[in-house]
């Protein structure tokens, strides 16, 4: 049996809507230009006492890449998914390969680099599967085909992996050491137990054991514990503990933990201001597979 995780109300990012409306940040240029998305970044790891930026501000960003329509939204709701692009599964399989050297894309890897020259520390927000094509088709179709033709969703993975692992990599090129990565479209209450041990085995492992390769010795992917769960919980992955030096929070341990683990899962990083006083962190360890080796 999977287990989930019980996000709670404090856990949740309040996002940059709070600063928009105090400080009046132009939208959609904190989205869309580098030089507004640095200063909006500094400022809500200020006003959220956090160890680090955090960029992209919203889960649109793979999707808007690959042709998505976004709505920008205001002081009240940020970027969001508007009008489908696709209807079938065959023109989601058509849609444009990500691009990390273009739009709103490029814009926030050149920020990314910028923080980091600026000596802050960064964590990437990297989506799943079904909160990118939540975005640009409605899932009802891509859990209908999963049922019926899943080697059709089986090739849309693929496709997908090629396009995040790449994605990793211009991350990484771009100086950051901390990428976050959470599907919220895809947890065990949307997907149901049997659909996503099946996504487990299918697409998320085997991800993550190709991402660990590019993690290397420099870089950890903070996992939201509903993935790390999954991961366990289907055999695909085992706890294990690392030591921390002294007390500190879930946020300042995930950068401690760059070089020692790839995977901490403890808690959602956006809740991680509670303290470890245990002085430990508990990070996954992903359990190898042969044929992918």
């Amino acid at each position: 049996m999977i287990r989930d995780y019980a996000c709670r109300p404090e856990m949740s990012e309040q996002g940059i809507t709070g600063l928009i409306r105090e400080y009046d940040l132009p939208v959609p240029e904190i989205y869309k230009k580098r030089e507004q998305m640095i200063k909006a970044a500094v400022l809500e790891r200020e006003k959220r006492k956090k160890p680090f930026c955090t960029l992209p501000f919203d889960h649109t960003l793979e999707a808007e890449n690959m042709g998505g329509n976004i709505r920008y939204g205001n002081e009240k709701a940020g970027p969001r998914a508007a009008a489908p692009v696709c209807s079938s599964l065959e023109e989601l399989s058509f849609l444009s390969r990500m691009d990390p050297e273009s739009g709103r894309m490029a814009e926030t890897l050149a920020a990314c680099r910028m923080l980091r020259e600026q000596g802050e520390e960064v964590v990437f927000q990297m989506s799943g599967p079904y909160t990118i094509w939540n975005t640009l088709i409605e899932l009802k179709q891509v859990f209908k085909a999963a049922r019926k033709t899943p080697e059709q969703v089986e090739a849309l993975f693929q496709k997908l992996e090629e396009d995040l692992l790449g994605l990793l990599l211009e991350v990484k090129k771009n100086g950051v050491r901390m990428v976050s990565y959470a599907d919220s479209a895809g947890g065990l209450s949307i997907l149901g137990p049997r659909m996503l041990e099946w996504t487990t085995d299918v697409f998320t492992a085997p991800f993550l054991r190709k991402a660990e390769h590019i993690l290397g010795q420099e870089m950890v992917m903070i996992l939201c514990p509903k993935t790390a769960c999954a991961l366990e919980d289907t055999g695909s992955a085992v706890r294990e503990e690392i030591a921390l030096p002294e007390e500190m929070t879930y946020q300042k341990a995930c950068i401690y933990a760059a070089g020692k683990a790839r995977f901490p899962d403890q808690m959602c990083i956006n809740g991680g201001g509670s303290v470890l006083k245990n002085k430990t962190l508990q990070v996954i360890r992903l359990c190898r597979n042969e044929i992918e080796e």
